[in-house]
């Protein structure tokens, strides 16, 4: 899985543990809703990274082809 598709799971994971919590408020059901929201903020960092990485390499490529001045 790449890391859109982990982030997917890990929400869909987050989403129950949260309405488990909601339900009923514990210290078991508030560990597990945060420890999916830990899950996903690390995933979310990780994928900004990516992101980044990918539009740099595009851009760098843009810019060895000259392609950025042909689509005037």
């Amino acid at each position: 899985d790449d890391t859109h598709d982990q982030l997917v799971k890990v929400y869909l994971e987050y989403f129950e543990a949260n309405e488990k919590f909601e339900r009923r408020p514990s210290d078991r059901t508030k560990r597990a809703a945060r420890r999916h929201l830990r899950t996903l903020i690390y995933l979310a960092k990780q994928r900004q990274d990516e992101i980044q990485a990918t539009y740099n390499e595009v851009l760098q490529g843009y810019r060895q082809d000259q392609k950025w001045q042909k689509d005037k």
